[in-house]
């Protein structure tokens, strides 16, 4: 499952986008893409925007960051 990071102003096509990606899970690993870097950026330097993320999965679900993380709790993620 692909998971993705909007933000005010990007459109589902922008979803697809490199930047976007959070990352894909599979075989209880968590595939971290380029949007997990920029979520990372987020929570640490203005966490004031999370309230304007919104993250969905590649079948159209809408979860919160807290979902999120929680969904990702259980996998090892790795970073290339």
């Amino acid at each position: 499952m692909q998971y993705y990071i909007l933000m005010p102003g990007d459109n589902e096509a922008d979803a697809w986008l490199e930047s976007n990606l959070l990352g894909e899970s599979s075989f209880k690993v968590f595939w971290a893409g380029q949007g997990l870097k920029n979520l990372n950026n987020i929570l640490v330097y203005e966490p004031e925007a999370l309230g304007h993320v919104t993250i969905k999965s590649e079948d159209g679900r809408e979860i919160s960051v807290t979902q999120f993380f929680d969904i990702i709790d259980d996998l090892q993620v790795r970073i290339n």
